[in-house]
């Protein structure tokens, strides 16, 4: 099975509408959202009905968040486009996580860590052996992260952690415009950039990452 992962998508149905078109060719069987649906960019309501009619599963990203915690009808003090009523009902159907089985394989999709959809997965604060541990305690092979618009791998005899970046092609913010491809069979992860579809190297996450005063 291939999984297609986007995050970030932020109000732009076009990237959205590329990254479906891509998958398509790429031969992806499902496809999944990390969050952050809207936020920055001007199109809330198209992205939300793309996702609807390609019947893609989404967790909930902060910007979701903040979405529905504003009065309706309120500016988004990011610049995004305003999400009508029905984006909104969307918006407050979407799990914070997400766990996907196909086979013996075990999936976990989160916006910015397993803990909170405000935390960076970064090397830092997540150095390979925080997140070898932080596999074998959620007892997923795949974990699916977002939040920092930021491609990365890592894997280890625990399992594979994958952010894909940020889908959104616009201006408003920084972006990496990259989705990503994991192959459940033979476990591994290619990326790709949202506008042509042309594999990106990203380098795994090393062991050397690791320190021993890092804490989960």
């Amino acid at each position: 099975m291939k999984l297609g992962l986007i995050s970030d998508v932020h109000g732009d149905p076009q990237a959205l509408k590329r990254a479906l078109a891509l998958f398509r060719d790429l031969g992806a069987d499902r496809i999944v959202c990390a969050g952050d649906l809207v936020g920055y960019g001007p199109f809330p309501d198209e992205v939300v009905a793309l996702l609807t009619e390609h019947k893609i599963d989404c967790v909930r990203g902060n910007h979701d968040r903040w979405a529905l915690a504003r009065p309706p009808g309120a500016p988004d003090e990011f610049g995004g486009g305003v999400p009508s009523r029905a984006t909104l009902e969307f918006l407050s159907r979407l799990p914070p996580d997400l766990l996907l089985a196909d086979g013996q394989r075990v999936a976990l999709v989160v916006h910015g860590s397993h803990r909170s959809d405000m935390e960076f997965v970064t090397p830092e604060r997540f150095p390979a052996h925080v997140l070898r541990q932080t596999l074998t305690s959620l007892t997923a092979d795949l974990l699916v992260v977002g939040h920092t618009h930021v491609p990365m791998w890592y894997r280890c005899d625990a399992g594979l952690v994958v952010n894909p970046g940020s889908l959104i092609a616009l201006p408003v913010v920084k972006s990496s415009r990259t989705f990503a491809l994991v192959d459940l069979d033979h476990f591994t992860v290619t990326f790709h950039h949202v506008q042509n579809g042309l594999r990106l190297d990203v380098p795994p996450w090393p062991e050397l990452t690791d320190t021993p005063d890092a804490a989960l």
